[in-house]
């Protein structure tokens, strides 16, 4: 046999060699050195990952071997190293991609996302060559226009921010950055319009709350204001922006703590079946998660499916019986369900735990109530109003309480008592952003309370 042939064979062992030990990817992406662009695949360190969140990345990897001419197969690999936090990784990939196809929008926009936190300014690059790509597409325009904001060009990026609000009248954050910025030049009036519409589209925002009420502060506007930062305390922080690009990266997130991240955005933008769906994956994918549950009873819960709810706080109590928030969303679904016994016993149980636990005191105020056990039912309220009332749906809930009890203490001729509830519905109402109508009306019932203890 010739030397020449002994090589020849050598190299052919050696590549049978490694197909068996398992490094095809490698093997097959040497095959297409010749490319004269060939560029190295991202190596990431996969040690400290699930195993499903390997098998992806491996998968994405093995086929950008197969296809390195490939940009939609660069981009599928960027998007799932996205998706799994290799931010570095993933801008490489992008970036091959775009060099690829230069003109698909996708691969640009998702690029400068990567980079949003690691080079602003090189981030605000990207964003402005993707607005170019695809000038309609408004979510583009709002990210281009926030990173702007943080390099400091505040007047390109009010222009991004007209041009979304322009494309999309109803989008939130659009209106909450020209608000936002006309308050910065100090055109109060100018931003208190565009904070407002913000406001109307979206009263549930810290974000957006907040700001009206440094607005209405800046227009001389105190008791509004005040209304309005004590409401923004109780209220989730940030406005989502709808976004159907960078959603097609979150989709792709198969760890489990982006399903549950995934079902919290859903659940806080109102999408409550969406919100179950990402928690039913997770429930086949790993039966015995107990935050899966949990979140699957509190979105049960909201969509008022109190058997729902209770079977999957029991399962989730089942396999971590410590878990927080468990008990409480167990007992609220069990009151529901009429199981009066069964709700007083676990909601006793949180409380002997958390005594300032609100959800549990009203609860608590409402079983009083069912018992006609008015002096406990006063207890209760008195705590939970005391404690702080975390978000809306408890709002509403805890003055309808006070309202009832209100009701009841003045056809017992206990006027005084009467209007102490009254005072604590707009001490309620006022740190929720009531309206001035909503809290005149409650005012005059006040008055009328009072005027009737003085005989």
């Amino acid at each position: 046999m010739s030397s020449a042939q002994r090589r020849s064979d050598c190299r052919c062992a050696g590549l049978l060699a490694g197909i068996r030990g398992g490094v095809i990817a490698a093997s097959l992406f040497s095959l297409s050195a010749v490319n004269a662009h060939a560029t190295e695949l991202p190596t990431p360190d996969l040690t400290a990952v699930e195993p499903r969140v390997r098998a992806a990345i491996e998968k994405e990897l093995a086929t950008a071997a197969r296809e390195p001419d490939s940009p939609s197969t660069w981009g599928r690999l960027a998007m799932t190293l996205h998706a799994h936090q290799f931010d570095e990784e993933a801008a490489d990939a992008y970036a091959e991609a775009s060099r690829m196809a230069p003109g698909d929008f996708r691969w640009t926009y998702l690029r400068a996302n990567v980079e949003e936190a690691r080079d602003p300014a090189a981030a605000a690059t990207l964003y402005r060559r993707a607005v170019d790509l695809e000038p309609n597409y408004a979510p583009a325009r709002i990210r281009l226009a926030s990173v702007l904001e943080k390099v400091g060009l505040a007047a390109e990026a009010d222009e991004h921010y007209r041009e979304a609000a322009r494309l999309e009248p109803d989008n939130a954050v659009a209106h909450l950055g020209l608000g936002r910025l006309a308050l910065a030049r100090g055109e109060v009036d100018q931003a208190i319009r565009h904070l407002e519409r913000a406001y109307e589209l979206s009263p549930d925002t810290q974000a957006v709350v907040a700001m009206l009420s440094r607005a209405r502060h800046r227009a001389g506007d105190r008791d509004g204001a005040r209304r309005l930062a004590q409401a923004a305390r109780d209220l989730p922080p940030l406005l989502h922006q709808r976004d159907p690009r960078r959603a097609e990266v979150d989709l792709l997130a198969v760890d489990s703590e982006s399903f549950l991240r995934r079902s919290k955005t859903y659940r806080e933008t109102g999408q409550l079946q969406a919100s179950l769906g990402e928690l039913r994956r997770l429930i086949e994918l790993e039966p015995a998660n107990a935050q899966a549950h949990f979140a699957a009873a509190g979105v049960h819960d909201r969509m008022n499916r109190p058997q729902e709810a209770a079977a999957a706080a029991r399962r989730a109590l089942e396999l971590d019986p410590d878990l927080a928030g468990g008990r409480a969303v167990l007992a609220g679904a069990l009151f529901k369900l009429g199981q009066f016994g069964e709700a007083a016993a676990e909601a006793e149980r949180v409380l002997a735990e958390d005594p300032a636990d609100v959800h549990m005191l009203l609860v608590t105020t409402m079983l009083a109530m069912r018992e006609n056990d008015v002096a406990r039912a006063l207890e209760r309220l008195d705590r939970a109003a005391a404690a702080g009332v975390p978000d809306s749906r408890m709002r509403v809930l805890m003055v309808q309480l006070q309202l009832e009890l209100a009701d009841a203490l003045g056809g017992a001729g206990l006027y005084d008592d009467a209007a102490r509830r009254i005072e604590q519905v707009i001490e309620t109402l006022e740190r929720g952003g009531a309206s001035e109508s909503e809290l005149r009306l409650h005012q005059r019932r006040l008055a009328q309370y009072r005027e009737r203890a003085r005989g």
